[in-house]
């Protein structure tokens, strides 16, 4: 190829250095390698989001804790909050999945309201890193993050609607707005609890959320007003 060919592109302009690498390294594909690496880097910002706090954590400490170039960091992410986002995201869809899997279990309303909660608090035990992004950290980061705060929090309630409909007699209260009442205050529940506002055990975290669930479903299961 001589000169003129090299640098003029080819017949549909485009040229050679925006031509996407796919060749393979170490087994990987190119696909394969952007994958790991936003792994990484989301790996690396739920560790510090968790442990300095989302305020403290930059971008440079990100890419210093995975080891990810700097130019990598935007192959997949716009900004910390975009990196923040993408974390609550995982969680939360991880958290839901669970929550139907309970649903679907079977057995009463309470039991399954139950089943939703345990779901909810083992997500503090199991990996308090988590627990502490979602409920605490994701709070300081930007309007990103705050979205998908509340898109995760709308889908639980309408997993919580779908409970409440099923004995609910009072057509003056409206069920979406108190399914988010249900969300909300045990989302408070547990944030209290993984800050150390409530020093108490997960068995009593469960109880004391669903004592808030069975005030509202039995109030709205009450004879209607007239």
């Amino acid at each position: 190829m001589d000169a003129a060919a090299r640098t003029s592109g080819n017949a549909h302009g485009t040229q050679p250095e925006e031509l996407p690498d796919m060749r393979t390294y170490g087994g990987m594909t190119a696909e394969a390698r952007i994958s790991a690496r936003r792994r990484r880097i989301m790996e690396s910002g739920l560790e510090l989001f968790s442990t300095l706090g989302y305020p403290q954590t930059s971008i440079r400490s990100v890419l210093r804790h995975s080891g990810v170039r700097e130019r990598y960091f935007t192959e997949s992410f716009s900004s910390l909050d975009e990196l923040m986002a993408a974390i609550l995201r995982e969680i939360q869809e991880e958290e839901a999945g669970r929550c139907r899997e309970a649903l679907d279990v079977g057995g009463t309303r309470r039991d399954r309201a139950r089943g939703m909660l345990e779901v909810l608090t083992r997500g503090v035990t199991d990996d308090p890193r988590r627990s502490r992004v979602k409920l605490i950290e994701s709070l300081s980061a930007g309007p990103l993050a705050a979205s998908e705060r509340r898109h995760g929090m709308r889908h639980l309630a309408g997993l919580v609607e779908s409970l409440l409909l099923e004995g609910w007699h009072d057509p003056e209260i409206n069920t979406t707005a108190m399914s988010m009442a249900v969300v909300g205050g045990v989302n408070q529940i547990l944030l209290n609890w993984v800050d150390g506002v409530i020093q108490t055990s997960r068995e009593d975290v469960v109880q004391q959320s669903l004592y808030l669930f069975e005030a509202i479903a039995e109030f709205g299961a009450g004879t209607p007003r007239t």
